[in-house]
């Protein structure tokens, strides 16, 4: 029997497309360095950046695309970049002193493209552990309010999402937790506490799965158990959830 009573799951890159895909395509689209564009949002996470700011819901599109634009075109992340390069003892190519012009709209709308798609391994685990009836599932997302007056956003990451792919996933979910209506954001550690809080577990009674190390590691500092979700090793992520399940969440028949 499984010492665990609730699995949390991270959205864009657990249970949908990684929204990481899209800067990674922007980046090849216009010449931009990898993981440049991911370094410099990366950095601001104490530092009240745009898309850290938006994801609280502080900051709406369209006001969001120019600053997150800005933010992003500065000289000054070349020198983040060459840090981050540095950390993950990579080599230090020729970057031009000005930085790079980055369109805050595209980028962003690139982003979320690749996240309007979802995993359906992940989705049939979610629906065996709800089946079973052992353990509440809840989904943990950063995530963003459209503009006010916006045309129907069809994103999975958007709090207003009414594509019916979005309204079926939430109803997957005893909880459903968005950082933009909670005004906190993944990694505070006050938003894990209030997830397990919404479904009636302790902290170290829960597993998570998300995507991101800086996500995971706060996680597991409060007691939680963490399965990381690389891109394109979902399969992987969910064999490790099965273990700590103890049950079987794979069903190679149905996909």
């Amino acid at each position: 029997m499984s010492q665990y009573k609730a699995v949390v799951f991270d959205i864009g890159g657990v249970v949908a497309q990684s929204p990481l895909a899209g800067i990674a395509k922007y980046e090849k689209k216009h010449g931009i360095p990898v993981k440049y564009i991911d370094a410099n949002i990366a950095a601001r996470n104490d530092s009240g950046g745009a898309f850290q700011r938006m994801e609280r819901g502080e900051l709406h599109p369209p006001k969001f695309y120019a600053i997150f634009g800005a933010e992003l075109s500065e000289p000054g992340n070349i020198e983040v970049y060459k840090k981050y390069l540095k950390l993950k003892g990579r080599p230090i190519p020729d970057l031009p002193k000005e930085g790079y012009k980055i369109d805050g709209e595209e980028l962003f709308h690139m982003m979320m493209g690749e996240a309007k798609n979802l995993d359906p391994l992940v989705v049939n685990a979610i629906k065996k552990l709800n089946a079973s009836g052992k353990f509440k599932v809840a989904a943990l997302t950063n995530n963003y309010q459209p503009a006010e007056g916006a045309d129907k956003d069809e994103s999975i990451l958007s709090s207003d999402s009414h594509s019916p792919q979005a309204v079926n996933l939430r109803e997957l979910f005893h909880e459903f937790v968005e950082s933009s209506k909670t005004g906190m954001r993944k990694p505070n550690p006050k938003i894990y506490q209030h997830t397990c809080d919404l479904i009636g577990v302790k902290l170290e009674e829960s597993i998570f799965l998300d995507d991101i190390g800086t996500n995971l590691k706060a996680a597991k500092k409060l007691g939680m158990a963490t399965i990381q979700v690389n891109i394109g090793e979902s399969r992987k992520a969910i064999q490790q959830l099965e273990k700590l399940t103890g049950l079987s969440l794979i069903d190679d028949s149905k996909l």
